[in-house]
């Protein structure tokens, strides 16, 4: 585990394995962290530079009160790059980590990425004014503002953790083992509140839909058949960024929200036979 400290003094854990010439950065979601990546990460290493770290507040990484924000996270990522000297990388987020990426090409651009996995997040949390239903539904929103908010003010109460156990267990199919499911939710329970609650409330308060459209990389996106996440909007998700790739996993490949953990085989061999296609493109 190697570790670097950001330009506000917040310390990032990160682990890079692999000796392949491509970089893959993985960059994992709300209340999770490196770790769960383990099962794919050792499938993939033998062919890539593979790069994993905890978010800020997240797993083994520092704590901190300040840059409860995605755009803050994004910032993180860019410093993390610049400190291992990658100029350029095949980047995955999942869930909330994918809400960075688009931050980050937002902020940054796309000179320096090579190519985006994005692994089931809506473009859109929570249906704003400015959207009719119709909208919402291809955005894949799931929440009211009034939900939204009812959420974070249980996630800072007496409740808290038992809301972080129900929220997990709709992230995930019947299949996951007790032993899983608990170490998934110790891994959950890192991420300190009220942090957590400021940064989801930051992140699911965002519209993406303007930077889709203006990601000129080669982009997978992936969803899950049972999954919390619409896997309609996926699809428009794939619609909206030029050239993208849709790969919807079914139930029996792990196709909730986290197939890189529930079958890591079936979701190794999507990505590897993607990245490759990346390598053999223009």
């Amino acid at each position: 585990m190697g570790e670097f400290t950001t330009c506000d003094g917040c310390t990032i854990k990160y682990r890079d394995t692999g000796a392949g010439d491509d970089t893959l950065v993985l960059l994992h979601g709300w209340s999770q962290s490196q770790a769960m990546f383990g099962r794919l990460t050792g499938l993939l290493d033998a062919e890539l530079r593979v790069v994993t770290y905890d978010m800020r507040n997240h797993g083994e990484s520092g704590r901190t009160g300040d840059g409860a924000r995605i755009a803050s996270l994004a910032a993180d990522l860019h410093e993390l790059l610049d400190h291992l000297g990658i100029d350029r990388a095949h980047l995955l987020g999942h869930s909330m980590g994918a809400s960075v990426l688009w931050s980050y090409a937002d902020q940054y651009g796309t000179a320096r990425i090579r190519s985006l996995v994005v692994v089931d997040q809506p473009s859109v949390c929570t249906v704003m004014p400015w959207m009719d239903p119709a909208e919402a539904t291809d955005a894949g929103a799931i929440l009211d503002f009034p939900g939204a908010a009812g959420f974070a003010q249980t996630l800072l109460g007496p409740d808290s953790a038992a809301a972080r156990r129900s929220f997990l267990t709709s992230m995930l199919t019947p299949d996951v083992s007790d032993d899983d499911f608990a170490w998934l939710y110790a891994e959950n329970l890192k991420l300190p509140m009220p942090y957590g609650a400021m940064l989801l409330i930051d992140h699911v308060m965002q519209d993406w839909r303007g930077v889709l459209r203006r990601i000129d990389v080669p982009t997978l996106v992936v969803g899950g058949e049972v999954s919390h996440v619409a896997p309609a909007s996926q699809a428009w998700s794939a619609s909206q960024i030029p050239g993208a790739r849709l790969r919807v996993f079914a139930r029996a490949e792990g196709g909730a929200h986290f197939p890189f953990f529930e079958s890591p085989k079936d979701f190794a061999g999507v990505l590897t036979e993607f990245l490759r296609s990346v390598a053999l493109g223009p």
